[in-house]
């Protein structure tokens, strides 16, 4: 699935991430040898652990005793990930035998993707539709839609401007649906159908729309926004606090980290559920 947001959002909300901040370690052949800032490791074998490869990053004066973090399974690939200053403006290592590759980016695309994983379950239940995503449009389809006691008539998300038929329900058992002439309905742009007789003809009134049904590929600016705030968020708790959340009264109540959606975020996210599924009167 597609994330809400780019990593160069993301990087403007965190301009002190730096390039090399994490670095991917594959080795390629033994002994291998990692160099920083011209001071290089002693020989490690192929097969070396990850607290091996630590540990000889360290011994190098200019990394120091707590200056990076190596993860990863015997013989790799490593993820070397550079702590305290060296978090901000560590240099590309290289080596011999073994290649190295930034890898910050795989780490924020991450946290984008669990971000935007984490909007995109929030507004399913809050729409109760399980189908919810921002994606591009599909061929159009038949949808069934209530009537209502109106002129108009709301629709489930759609493309604009891409109704073609709409046929009220004709008989039952089976259904059986006949099409309105175009000039009984008209579209509104606004995801409304106008109909000047109203939409309700009876107890629960039906009528098949043919239309592009979806929410279309782009988010809208608010759901960028809250994505790439829980981005920094799930960023900022892999080693410290993220977003402060008031408990109780705003102005004289504690403040909480969070690793998930705030009360603003989540309002922010109603607010957008409730533009989605408003009824036109």
């Amino acid at each position: 699935m597609t994330s809400y947001a780019t990593i160069a959002d993301l990087r403007s909300y965190l301009p002190q991430v730096s390039e090399y901040g994490q670095q991917l370690i594959t080795v390629s052949g033994t002994p291998f040898t990692l160099v920083y800032e011209g001071v290089s490791t002693g020989n490690l074998a192929s097969s070396a652990t990850a607290t091996t490869v630590q540990t000889a990053l360290r011994a190098i004066t200019a990394i120091g005793s707590s200056g990076v973090n190596v993860r990863g399974k015997p013989g790799g690939p490593y993820t070397a990930s550079f702590q305290g200053s060296l978090a901000t403006d560590a240099a590309l290592m290289t080596a011999t035998n073994a290649t190295i590759a930034p890898a910050t980016d795989d780490v924020l695309q991450d946290c984008l993707d669990r971000a935007t994983d984490t909007v995109r379950s929030t507004m399913r239940s809050l729409l109760a539709d399980p189908t919810f995503d921002y994606l591009a449009y599909s061929s159009a389809a038949a949808k069934i839609v209530r009537g209502v006691d109106s002129r108009y008539m709301r629709l489930p998300s759609y493309q604009p401007l891409s109704v073609t038929i709409v046929a009220f329900q004709s008989g039952s058992n089976p259904s059986a649906y006949t099409a309105l002439q175009s000039y009984e309905w008209e579209e509104t742009g606004d995801g409304r159908l106008y109909r000047a007789s109203g939409w309700w003809t009876g107890v629960d009134t039906r009528y098949q729309v043919t239309a592009v049904w979806g929410y279309g590929p782009t988010p809208p600016a608010a759901i960028v926004e809250v994505t790439l705030e829980l981005a920094v968020n799930i960023w900022r708790t892999r080693d410290r606090g993220g977003f402060v959340d008031t408990v109780g009264v705003d102005g004289s109540g504690a403040t909480k980290q969070i690793a998930g959606l705030t009360n603003l975020q989540q309002q922010v996210l109603i607010a957008q559920r409730d533009q989605l599924i408003a009824i036109g009167v």
